[in-house]
């Protein structure tokens, strides 16, 4: 009787175990729909556990009272009314639950900026001090381990607590929402034999070069792009020295190419040493799936109108007609 009690509390402990180990403070989905929740004064941790669970915002209810109970929060979550995402994790859910409501405010990133631009939007916002989150992606844990965040900071609106808004909280987010995003594709990226580095490089210069230009554009300029790189043929690619001169509005002049930069695509061969923005989703697509052309040269005209080239002599010929 005693092994059968014994082996029954082992086979609780095992699974109780199991059940913490899988939900703990992971992201309650992918879902980014915000639901509203009410807690009255008096509301006992189990009962803000059963609405929490009530209303999707968490996977596990006897999760959410141990991981409260663990990190002694029982009396610290506070009545109020609250806005909440369906993706967050315990531990930003129960940061917004100790301030008794939530201050949201709507951010948004847009396509093809970079962590230099990212830090301007917060700065101006007054969510941080200016530098704050271009440090923190250089020197925070972050709890991954990744040689450089340029391009791999997920580019959305999304709505944050102005309570415990936090530079590091918030790059783990983007950082999140990019791997989220780039799930499904990775299987293919592996069969075209390029490395996700590579796909994230070639994205963020896309990005920056066909900014406003159709799906189907971006995939004839990646083809363009994989084209050149795989027969060690220049890039020529001006975004990437505007990206090194943090300059995006100025003319280029030809002092601003002789520079012996890796960013300089005119000098060097091969890819920029990192991703030069933080793509979004069509241009990543087109990383990964380019469309095959006989082209070997592009350009955009004034009006933003790109028209590609098979040949330089094609090329010249464009620049005459769309640029002097």
């Amino acid at each position: 009787m005693k092994k059968i009690l014994l082996l029954a509390v082992l086979f609780l402990g095992l699974y109780f175990s199991a059940r913490v180990l899988l939900v703990w403070d992971k992201p309650n989905s992918e879902d980014v729909t915000r639901v509203s929740l009410e807690i009255v004064p008096g509301t006992s941790v189990k009962r803000i556990a059963f609405l929490l669970k009530e209303k999707d915002l968490i996977l596990d209810d006897f999760v959410f009272r141990v991981f409260v109970k663990l990190n002694g929060l029982e009396s610290k979550l506070q009545a109020g009314d609250y806005i909440l995402q369906k993706n967050l994790t315990l531990s930003e859910i129960t940061d917004i639950l100790q301030h008794g409501k939530s201050q949201e405010m709507k951010i948004t990133i847009p396509e093809g900026s970079t962590i230099d631009q990212i830090d301007e939007i917060l700065t101006k916002k007054s969510l941080i001090e200016a530098g704050d989150f271009k440090k923190c992606t250089a020197t925070c844990d972050l709890g991954f381990s990744i040689s450089t965040l340029e391009g791999y900071l997920f580019p959305s609106t999304y709505f944050i607590n102005t309570n415990n808004f936090s530079s590091k909280k918030f790059i783990q987010r983007l950082y999140r929402n990019f791997n989220v995003q780039i799930a499904d594709f990775r299987i293919d990226i592996q069969k075209n034999g390029r490395t996700l580095e590579e796909i994230v490089i070639v994205a963020s210069m896309i990005e920056r070069e066909a900014f406003g230009d159709s799906y189907e554009e971006k995939q004839k300029i990646a083809n363009v792009i994989w084209k050149r790189l795989d027969e060690r043929m220049y890039l020529g690619i001006d975004a990437t020295t505007r990206y090194e001169l943090g300059d995006w509005k100025r003319p280029l002049y030809t002092e601003d190419f002789e520079s012996n930069s890796p960013y300089n695509t005119r000098r060097k061969l091969g890819l920029p040493p990192t991703a030069i923005s933080n793509p979004g989703v069509l241009s990543l697509k087109s990383a990964i799936y380019p469309q095959e052309t006989p082209y070997y040269y592009y350009l955009h005209d004034r009006n933003g109108g790109v028209h590609f080239g098979k040949t330089l002599q094609e090329h010249n010929e464009n620049k005459l007609k769309y640029l002097y």
